[in-house]
């Protein structure tokens, strides 16, 4: 009997959790409402205030500053899809604060297991709030409890992984990644900087304005798989032009529409890529629009690959 329960514990989570992405939502297209001021992280689904208010950010939005690019604190286009969220990491005029996002994972870890991880994050361009400071010690902790705004998490100088640089680019999007072995049964992730200001380093961009730094968040994955957080997207990124798609709905069930915003002028190709890199579907267009019929796809998350004119554009959907 022993042996049957531990074969079935094995395969339960062999079929959850290897090649698989442990954080639901995890590029924060899924929404249930349009953002239009700050603090509206709660429009976002499954993903929580573990600290303070973070932002939401999506293109659905009708109001000037909560739709990228054109955000109230710097212009960014998300680093996939249609939405990514804020978070301060540093507050000039206001001891040892911090803005945490945090979410529940689909299954807990495993102790004793590896675990890889991977997020993207892009320093806000500024704006007349003053967002012109660079900072470090961006990362990521793990914890065995949910936390929220009247329940903040620590900042108590520890986490699971962190970043000592100051990470200062406001036109590309910068990869955090890294493993470790899990030593309890964690269930939730949340992200930020877990340092406190004795802890923190920082870097004035500019002469004025610099009232905290602020950073977008995009692609959020954790992974027993290896391969899955850094190869899943089966392609290089490169020469990426996202104003020039739009995909939904996303996510998708019966059909996903891939849109032209600019007409292509030669032979595009439009793939559709699982986690795998294999390519499930495959067309050539010189339309501005094409439909894929998605009812038979399987459940989970994919990509869609654009190439034509030397150009490739990647954009994530989620299958339900």
């Amino acid at each position: 009997m022993k042996i049957i329960v531990i074969l079935f514990y094995f395969i339960l989570f062999y079929f959850n959790g290897i090649g698989q992405n442990l954080v639901t939502n995890s590029n924060f297209e899924q929404f249930v409402s349009c953002p239009n001021y700050v603090d509206q992280l709660s429009y976002c689904n499954n993903w929580y205030i573990f600290r303070e208010s973070p932002d939401y950010y999506n293109t659905c939005s009708s109001t000037l500053g909560y739709y990228p690019p054109n955000c109230i604190f710097g212009y960014q286009n998300p680093h996939s899809g249609n939405a990514f969220v804020g978070i301060a990491t540093y507050f000039a005029s206001d001891i040892d604060n911090r803005e945490f996002v945090g979410t529940q994972l689909i299954t807990p870890f495993v102790i004793g297991q590896k675990y890889y991880f991977s997020f993207y994050v892009n320093l806000s361009g500024g704006s007349v709030y003053g967002t012109t400071i660079a900072s470090n010690k961006m990362g990521i902790k793990f914890s065995t409890v949910p936390y929220s705004y009247f329940n903040p998490a620590p900042i108590n100088n520890t986490a699971h992984f962190y970043t000592n640089t100051i990470i200062t680019d406001t036109a590309k999007w910068t990869r955090i990644s890294g493993s470790f072995i899990a030593d309890s049964a964690y269930s939730y992730i949340m992200i930020g900087n877990f340092f406190d200001d004795a802890h923190t380093d920082t870097l004035n961009l500019a002469a004025t304005n610099n009232n905290y730094a602020y950073y977008y968040l995009d692609d959020v994955c954790v992974s027993p798989d290896s391969l899955y957080c850094e190869n899943w997207l089966g392609v290089k990124e490169q020469n990426v032009k996202k104003d020039d798609v739009t995909i939904y709905p996303n996510p998708c069930v019966n059909q996903l529409n891939v849109k032209f915003n600019n007409v292509p002028n030669v032979n595009t190709t439009i793939s559709i890529v699982d986690i795998t890199g294999k390519i499930i579907m495959q067309t050539k267009t010189t339309e501005s629009e094409i439909v894929f019929n998605t009812e038979k796809l399987a459940k989970g998350l994919y990509l869609v690959k654009v190439e034509g004119g030397g150009d490739v554009v990647l954009t994530k959907f989620t299958k339900e």
